[in-house]
């Protein structure tokens, strides 16, 4: 298969609910046992105070030097503050040979798989999370739940989405260790078919899922497949309104407008990655993927304008103001021009880790500096209903 990136990792990360609190958590007078311990852990892991939790956790360990729940969380609470080798050191304790019977639940596993070293330890850690899964996902499906009384079913109901979403998380983490660091192995392809036919059957309209199972087909050389794909992922975004709860998360979105603008969806890039802009003024990716997508627009429609005049403008509905009319290829680098000037201060502010785009921004300021493109300027109202330039 192609090499789409290196060492891809995706944090498949279980979820970490708050748990009550025993007497000592509540401030009261109480007994210090290592249950009330462990449970003040699992409050401050809930609030990301791992470092307060890890020492609740280390004192439990002391009463209670068996304790596998205590251990678990000390790992998870040590991986998750940025020290991996006690972690690791903590989490492998749970497993054989130093247990005679290993956890029976993924959360350990997957975090392993986090933070392996060797893309085949991460692989082997990841299957076995995916199988307990898949299985609790099968088992939890065959009881039926519409025999239970309405709030268990509902419970149930939440649990199992949580398990589907850990499970193709995991899948997905695993066919981009495949495409990154295993790329060249034999068994790269058909690993990749399997995982993701595994994953669609779990959550087949999972964004996630879509994204994955079009980066496949793209190293594949499916283009028109993975055109589909993605067009089908839009299709079921467009029209979404920025904050809209049910819009995929963010790094999603923009892995969607990278793929749209490799299929030359220009415009529907755009209407992504507005979004994008709106809840987030300040992400470096956001402000590139719009000064590119604009770029090319305006490339697009100098090569072929029919593209532009083959738009049909809707009519406006009494009362509503007059529709956009189609951008030119002018007022398109302008454009461009504005956000990748936005996207160079955000770069720099933030001292960016991603070198390509700092590069790539560049480049494209200065062609469009010495073509004489200025940068747009727009008029924004305040709250008090002044005109300022933006």
């Amino acid at each position: 298969m192609t090499r789409t990136k290196s060492a891809a990792r995706r944090q498949a990360k279980p979820q970490k609910e708050a748990k009550p609190t025993g007497a000592q958590a509540n401030g009261t007078a109480g007994p210090i046992d290592a249950a009330s311990l462990i449970d003040k852990a699992h409050t401050l892991l809930a609030q990301s105070n791992f470092e307060l939790a890890i020492k609740f956790l280390d004192r439990a360990l002391e009463l209670e030097p068996a304790n596998l729940e205590a251990r678990e969380l000390v790992g998870i609470a040590e991986l998750e503050a940025g020290d991996e080798e006690r972690g690791r050191e903590h989490l492998l304790h749970l497993l054989p040979p130093h247990v005679t019977e290993p956890p029976s639940h993924p959360s350990p596993y997957l975090y392993l798989a986090q933070s392996a070293s060797e893309p085949q330890e991460a692989l082997g850690y990841y299957s076995t999370a995916t199988a307990m899964l898949e299985q609790r996902i099968a088992e939890k499906d065959r009881k039926g739940k519409g025999r239970q009384i309405a709030p268990q079913a509902e419970e149930d109901e939440e649990e199992v989405d949580e398990e589907r979403q850990m499970a193709v998380t995991a899948l997905v983490a695993m066919i981009e260790i495949w495409m990154s660091d295993l790329c060249f192995e034999e068994a790269a392809e058909k690993n990749c078919d399997a995982l993701i036919q595994r994953a669609l059957t779990i959550s087949p309209k999972d964004p996630e899922v879509k994204l994955s199972l079009a980066s496949i087909r793209m190293s594949q050389s499916r283009i028109e497949d993975a055109k589909e794909v993605v067009m089908s992922l839009y299709n079921d975004l467009e029209g979404r309104e920025p904050f809209d709860p049910t819009l995929p998360a963010l790094p999603a979105r923009l892995a969607l407008s990278r793929l749209l603008l490799e299929h030359s969806a220009h415009l529907e890039a755009l209407d992504i990655i507005s979004t994008i802009r709106e809840e987030d003024s300040l992400n470096v990716e956001g402000a590139y993927l719009e000064g590119w997508a604009l770029y090319l627009r305006a490339e697009a429609i100098k090569e072929n304008p029919s593209i532009i005049t083959s738009l049909t403008v809707p009519t406006p509905v009494a009362g509503e103001e007059e529709p956009d009319e189609p951008m030119s290829p002018e007022e398109c680098l302008s454009e461009s021009m504005k956000s990748l000037i936005e996207c160079a201060k955000l770069y720099a502010d933030q001292e960016y880790e991603d070198e390509g785009i700092g590069a790539h921004v560049a480049e494209l300021l200065e062609e469009l500096e010495k073509n004489g493109v200025v940068p747009a300027i727009h008029e924004e109202e305040d709250e008090d209903g002044d005109v300022e330039m933006a």
